[in-house]
């Protein structure tokens, strides 16, 4: 898990660099104010740490695969997305795609 930074070069998730990119947390804002989450991260945590990915492909693509809960409880960084078989598939399907630029 990275600490929030400059943004990289290319996606954190499907390693493209040709889309706009935003900060995805791997504790969403969603489960920041649960105690369950609340006693297991501290706030720095929890708003601080994530991955830098396509905004329109992959961000949209892990929310619409998962539900909040369970991106905070069972895929909360970027190694336990890459070890989801929906997520592989579609990094295989997007990287055949046309570049952006």
């Amino acid at each position: 898990m990275e600490k929030k930074q400059d943004k990289p070069e290319k996606c954190e998730l499907c390693g493209r660099d040709d889309t706009y990119l935003n900060f995805h947390h791997l504790i969403p804002k969603f489960v920041h104010g649960k105690g369950k989450f609340e006693r297991k991260y501290d706030k720095d945590y929890m708003s601080n740490y994530g991955a830098w990915i396509c905004k329109y492909h992959c961000h949209k693509t892990v929310h619409h695969f998962f539900t909040e809960k369970e991106l905070a409880e069972h895929y909360n960084s970027i190694e336990k997305l890459l070890e989801n078989e929906k997520i592989q598939k579609y990094i295989e399907w997007h990287k055949k795609q046309k570049k952006v630029k």
